[in-house]
């Protein structure tokens, strides 16, 4: 289980709570600018949070407990570089979730793609992450599709 309690993370995320339980999907929405890719961020220990909490199967996500925490999670980030000459981002970005999503790691964590995903694309990553989910995974993604259990920033 995924527990953000009270987080507050600069000016940007104010007094956020949300938990997910394990096999659960969380989706991360608002605008540009709002905070979804930091809030990601912070759930994998790489940006401190400024108050709250935010715990992982009761225990606490600490500066210390990062890297245990990370060994647990697969993590699909917004910006993907794809060397020139080999596939575009999207057929990329597409692999690589696939690859995260069929890992077998506790915690799935998505950011949303640079560049638009065509429909199919969009609607097979949400089964990919649906799939996960099945499997016990605890996902967090930044995903317009997925519109169960939405925190809006």
């Amino acid at each position: 289980m995924l527990e953000l309690h009270n987080v507050t993370i600069g000016q940007q995320i104010r007094g956020l709570s949300a938990t997910v339980n394990e096999g659960n999907v969380l989706s991360i929405m608002g605008s540009q600018g709002k905070g979804k890719t930091t809030l990601l961020r912070a759930l994998m220990g790489f940006l401190p949070i400024d108050e709250g909490h935010i715990s992982i199967d009761g225990e606490l996500l600490t500066p210390l407990s990062a890297p245990y925490f990370r060994r647990q999670m697969a993590y699909v980030p917004q910006y993907l570089e794809v060397p020139e000459g080999y596939e575009d981002v999207p057929t990329g970005y597409m692999r690589l979730l696939e690859h995260a999503a069929h890992a077998g790691k506790k915690l799935l964590i998505v950011d949303e793609p640079r560049e638009a995903l065509s429909n199919e694309d969009a609607v097979r990553a949400a089964r990919l992450l649906a799939e996960a989910a099945e499997h016990g995974a605890t996902v967090v993604t930044v995903n317009m599709r997925i519109t169960q259990n939405q925190v809006q920033l």
